[in-house]
């Protein structure tokens, strides 16, 4: 699953190169190194409504039945929805009809896993191996209250895990859908079929990323650790040495 991740400006020479953002909309969004969907914050997104525009939507699907904060927190409260897992979302009520009329781009610079070991979590920060700036797959949606306001919402797609990714996440063994840059901006094509759809829900190569283990931190104080310490390689004794083996840990 997905629950963190950073966004940082420190490479988007292959985003600008693909056409996906441009150098002048950089200043459109701050730098995040932690970023917890657990406090359904607004992060940056292109959507295919909007192609050439960054917006902000919160992080956390609602329902278009959501007519205002309220009713906001409590289905948030409830139900998780910031990762759609792409096996279920044809079959979904809530984000089949996102998944073929509502997709966006989620920018991105790395996220946060957790490996268990021997009942411990070990965090772990994965990326790119050349530290490019990517996007995730998402869905969006817009719910409006009785007065008119709009709530623009999101959730990141989820598929199974490739080689590293099964080892770090190994409880449930999933990872974010990761776009590559020439075929991201084909994810937010209106109406691609199917068959079209499914050609982009790949798992990324384990082979163009890389992680490390980071020092354990609380969660929910996310806030308190938003900076470069928080991605930085903290070794736990040990730890790592069978993905070490295999070549895939950085």
């Amino acid at each position: 699953m997905c629950f963190y991740y950073s966004i940082t400006k420190k490479s988007t020479n292959k985003l600008i190169k693909g056409k996906i953002i441009r150098d002048d909309q950089l200043s459109l969004f701050d730098e995040q190194y932690i970023v917890s969907g657990f406090e359904h914050p607004f992060m940056p997104v292109i959507t295919d409504e909007h192609p050439d525009q960054i917006q902000h939507f919160r992080w956390g699907f609602l329902p278009s039945s959501v007519q205002n904060e309220e009713q906001a927190t409590e289905f948030l409260n409830k139900y998780s929805t910031l990762n759609a897992k792409i096996e279920d979302i044809s079959g979904s009520k809530l984000y089949a009809p996102a998944f073929h009329q509502r997709r966006c781009l989620v920018l991105c610079s790395g996220f946060f896993e957790w490996q268990t070991v021997k009942k411990e979590k070990i965090p772990y920060f994965i990326s790119l191996k050349d530290d490019e700036m990517f996007v995730f797959a998402g869905i969006w949606n817009r719910s409006i209250d009785s007065h008119g306001k709009e709530y623009f919402t999101y959730s990141i797609l989820t598929v199974e895990a490739n080689e590293l990714m099964a080892e770090i996440h190994n409880s449930k063994k999933r990872m974010p859908l990761i776009l590559k840059p020439e075929t991201a901006l084909k994810w937010i094509q209106p109406d691609l079929n199917e068959e079209e759809l499914k050609k982009l829900i790949v798992p990324l190569p384990a082979s163009e990323m890389k992680a490390h283990t980071i020092k354990k931190f609380v969660p929910s104080n996310s806030k308190l650790i938003n900076n470069s310490d928080i991605i930085a390689f903290y070794n736990y004794p040990g730890i790592g040495e069978a993905l070490s083996q295999k070549g895939l840990l950085f």
